[in-house]
């Protein structure tokens, strides 16, 4: 599983910028749209739709990938911006 960034992403917008975690900490704050949570809950969320859309690609064609999974810059570039694709949608329903 790629984890590059997972951390640095808003789950509201999908701005990924170093900036979004003071000093590493624990804190995130995204700094487009402010969005506040706690980066390792950030970054869990972010692996978790990760998986499962690599889970769906899995699902559809019957294999994880169609090229290695290597450290090419520009398949890198690619799965992250999909990954970006990939928004949080709150539901108000749930109660939090």
């Amino acid at each position: 599983m790629d984890a590059d960034y997972t951390s640095q992403g808003c789950p509201n917008c999908g701005n990924v910028d170093v900036k979004n975690r003071p000093k590493q900490g624990l804190g995130f704050r995204c700094t487009l749209g402010g969005f506040t949570l706690y980066a390792d809950l950030v970054g869990a969320r972010n692996v978790t739709l990760r998986t499962l859309l690599i889970r769906q690609d899995w699902m559809g064609t019957g294999c994880l990938s169609t090229s290695p999974d290597g450290s090419d810059v520009e398949a890198k570039a690619k799965r992250l911006k999909r990954f970006l694709a990939l928004r949080w949608s709150p539901d108000p329903s749930f109660g939090l």
